[in-house]
Formats: structure tokens, C-alpha cells, sequence
């Protein structure tokens, strides 16, 4: 028995070296991988609205880094750690009714989300900077930093990179499942998240404190879903839009009247409609400089 232990505990040992010394390559990795981002004029930040309605090769030196389902607090700590890097002139910051949902506060926890949010941000996130009201399921994330830092060396630890995607077809079959996904949870209407709230708050107070430009903008929302979205959802989203327009530029189009075979489905554009969105914007931004000379 004294034997079995003494084996146990030595394989125990070497074990607990081998992921050490994992864990120790990986960090150093980290530590020394260069961000795979060119330095851009235009940084275009926020989760699928603006990946796919926004496409960088519209604007000059523009980089979209936009990324599916991705909350305020990733967006926040992914841009603070590309300042380190560099810092744009202009940045665009995807901001549509459902951003500020509370269903945001669920990606953390929710074991449908929280794998992939973890995924994309062990390298990001700093845990106990999080606000103590946000669900966070402790589990799934350090299961994920211990897969990726401890079993292998891995060439790549950035996987909050994201970019510009969108096709050509169109289907405005999925309103309802958009709805509930949104704004419903077990069937009880969900309110405003103060988290993602203060988190957009503290994105703008950043990039006031690098003197960067900022753009809030809300892309074209089919009718069928802009007729459904709650009302306080709606009237806080207004209503915040309104208190950054005195010193930001703010585009609320989500009202625009797009043709049905604009959208890629309710609540995303097509190639086609972000074509068209994106000569609107050069031309509604254009207009405000010329405004000012």
C-alpha cells in the first residue's frame, strides 16, 4: 500500500510538473505574442450588428474587430488592451436596444454562452475587477484557462480579434426566436442591464481619455423586430443616445426603411444593405465636417 502511494504521489508529481511547465510557456507566449491588428485610423468595435454592417473597406483605414454576441465588458477590456498598442483616431462602437438588454448579464453563466465568452477572453478578463453583481460562472472559466494554459503550448492565445463577415441572402423567418433571445428569459420580460450600461460608459470615458473620436451607432433594424422590442428598452436606449449626442456623434437609424431584401435576417444587414448603410454614413459624416469648416 506504502508502495501504490509512493508511485501515486510521485506520477501525482511529475503530472503537476508537466502543467507547470506548460502553464509557464503558454504565459510566456502571452506575454510576447504581438497583436495580429494593423495599426488603423478607424477602429469599429461591438458584436454581430456592427460586424456585419460595417465593412472596413468602405471607409479609409478602417479596421472592423467586431465579434459575435460580444457584451460591453469584453468590448471594454479588449480595446483597453489594444491601446497598449496603438491608439486610433476614430472609434466605432456598435449600440443597438439590444445591447443594453439584461440578457447580456447571462453570457458569464449561461452554459450556452459562457464557454465561448471565456474562450475568446482568459487572456482578457480580470476577474476581480468584475462588478460583484454580474453572474459568473467561476467553474467554466478557470476549466477553460486550465485547458488552454496547462495540457500544450499554443501558437495563439488572441481570440478576441474578430472581423467584418455578412452574405448575400436573406430570411425574416426568425422574429420571434430573436425577440425571446433578447428581451425574454423563462418568459418574463428582462430589463435594462446597469452592467452593460456602466460598461459603455466607462468605453467612452476611455476613449475620451486618449482624445479618440467617437462614433455611436445603431444599424437598421428590420420593422417586424423594431416593433417588438420593449419599451423601456427602447426609451433607455434613446434616452442614452440623447446624453452622448452633445459631445459624440450619434446615428440612430435603426428606424431606417430598408427594403426586406436588405437584411440578412431582423436584426442584421445583408452584404447588399451594409453597402448601402456605409455610403450613408461616409455621407452623414461627411456632412458634419463640412458642417464644421
Amino acid at each position: 500500500m506504502n508502495r501504490f502511494l509512493k508511485k501515486l504521489s510521485k506520477f501525482a508529481i511529475i503530472l503537476l510538473g508537466f502543467f507547470l511547465f506548460n502553464s509557464l510557456i503558454n504565459f510566456c507566449i502571452i506575454k510576447k505574442q504581438n497583436l495580429p491588428l494593423e495599426k488603423t485610423n478607424i477602429l469599429i468595435v461591438g458584436d454581430s450588428h456592427t460586424k456585419r454592417s460595417m465593412n472596413p473597406n468602405y471607409f479609409n483605414n478602417a479596421s472592423n474587430i467586431c465579434q459575435n454576441a460580444e457584451p460591453y465588458i469584453l468590448t471594454y477590456w479588449k480595446i483597453k488592451k489594444i491601446f497598449n498598442s496603438f491608439t486610433p483616431d476614430t472609434i466605432v462602437i456598435g449600440f443597438s436596444p439590444h445591447n443594453i438588454s439584461k440578457f447580456n448579464d447571462f453570457k458569464f453563466s449561461s452554459s450556452n454562452w459562457a464557454n465561448e465568452m471565456f474562450e475568446r477572453s482568459y487572456t482578457l478578463l480580470k476577474i476581480n475587477k468584475l462588478p460583484k453583481e454580474l453572474k459568473f460562472n467561476k467553474k467554466t472559466y478557470y476549466k477553460k484557462v486550465w485547458k488552454r494554459l496547462a495540457i500544450f503550448p499554443r501558437k495563439n492565445h488572441i481570440n478576441y480579434i474578430g472581423e467584418y463577415s455578412n452574405s448575400k441572402s436573406s430570411d425574416l423567418s426568425d422574429v420571434k426566436k430573436v425577440i425571446d433571445r433578447h428581451y425574454f428569459k423563462n418568459g418574463h420580460k428582462l430589463d435594462v442591464s446597469k452592467i452593460s450600461v456602466s460598461y459603455l460608459d466607462s468605453i467612452v470615458k476611455l476613449c475620451e481619455s486618449k482624445k479618440i473620436k467617437i462614433i455611436l451607432l445603431a444599424s437598421p433594424l428590420h420593422k417586424n423586430y423594431l416593433s417588438n422590442i420593449p419599451n423601456e428598452i427602447s426609451s433607455s436606449h434613446k434616452n442614452i443616445l440623447n446624453k452622448y449626442s452633445n459631445d459624440h456623434i450619434t446615428i440612430n437609424w435603426i428606424s431606417n426603411n430598408y427594403e426586406d431584401s436588405l437584411f440578412l435576417d431582423n436584426n442584421h444587414l445583408n452584404e447588399f444593405g451594409a453597402k448601402k448603410f456605409a455610403f450613408e454614413v461616409k455621407d452623414f459624416l461627411k456632412n458634419i465636417e463640412q458642417s464644421k469648416n
